[in-house]
């Protein structure tokens, strides 16, 4: 009903957004000398890397059929643009939540036990933990078997009473609310705890603006994952 420009433009919209975050993002992890600082900025550069290529694959895909309507029995017979746009989608989706969460951990550990570690996360470690979160993601999304959904513009996971796909469904919507409610928690206590900092004179020295500006970054991932991904996994 609606014109696809309205997709498209959101579309570029998005792609544009996270390449000016990302640009940001790199001038800022150059000019830091925290490594605490630093691995946040690397799970956050992950985070918009997989928010960019969720927006540009799945695009390229949905918005042409949009413009050209074409029949995908014709255009895709042997199923592999179909399955490819379906492992995106469980990809991309789950991807985000993921990082959150370990986003949400990590930050955890260094505000309420930062006497367990010895030295913070270094870069090479950090990026060695995004690439676990998108390895997991991975073969999840090379699990299902996918199928045309309606109005036949994308593919997703097979949703029919069948065992093996009720099984996925399962597994994909539990893991997705998991990781929501893991950074709710993470993010509650690492808040109060910072307030607890705050409120507490003797602990008046401890410079924690930094702390506070990145959990106000990950509370706002935290409340955009649940208004977006909490109702379609429920």
């Amino acid at each position: 009903i609606t014109s696809p420009w309205f997709s498209t433009a959101f579309g570029l919209i998005g792609l544009c957004s996270n390449l000016f975050a990302l640009c940001v993002l790199l001038s800022s992890s150059r000019k830091l000398s925290s490594r605490t600082r630093s691995s946040f900025l690397v799970f956050l550069c992950g985070l918009v890397v997989t928010d960019f290529m969720g927006l540009l694959v799945t695009a390229s895909v949905i918005i042409p059929y949009h413009f050209i309507k074409f029949t995908w029995a014709k255009v895709d017979p042997s199923c592999h643009l179909c399955n490819f746009l379906g492992f995106s989608m469980i990809f991309f989706g789950q991807c985000p939540l993921l990082l959150g969460a370990t986003m949400a951990g990590e930050r955890f550990f260094g505000i309420n036990h930062p006497f367990s570690r010895s030295t913070s996360i270094s870069k090479r470690r950090a990026w060695s933990i995004v690439g676990l979160v998108w390895g997991f993601s991975c073969l999840l999304g090379l699990l299902p078997k996918n199928t045309l959904q309606y109005p036949g513009s994308w593919c997703f996971l097979t949703l029919l009473p069948d065992t093996g796909n009720v099984v996925f469904c399962l597994l994909f919507a539990l893991l997705g609310i998991f990781s929501v409610l893991l950074s709710f928690i993470f993010n509650t206590v690492s808040v109060v705890t910072l307030c607890r900092v705050y409120h507490n004179r003797e602990s008046v020295q401890r410079r924690r603006d930094s702390e506070v500006e990145m959990m106000v970054q990950l509370v706002g991932i935290m409340i955009i994952a649940t208004i977006c991904w909490m109702p379609l996994l429920v």
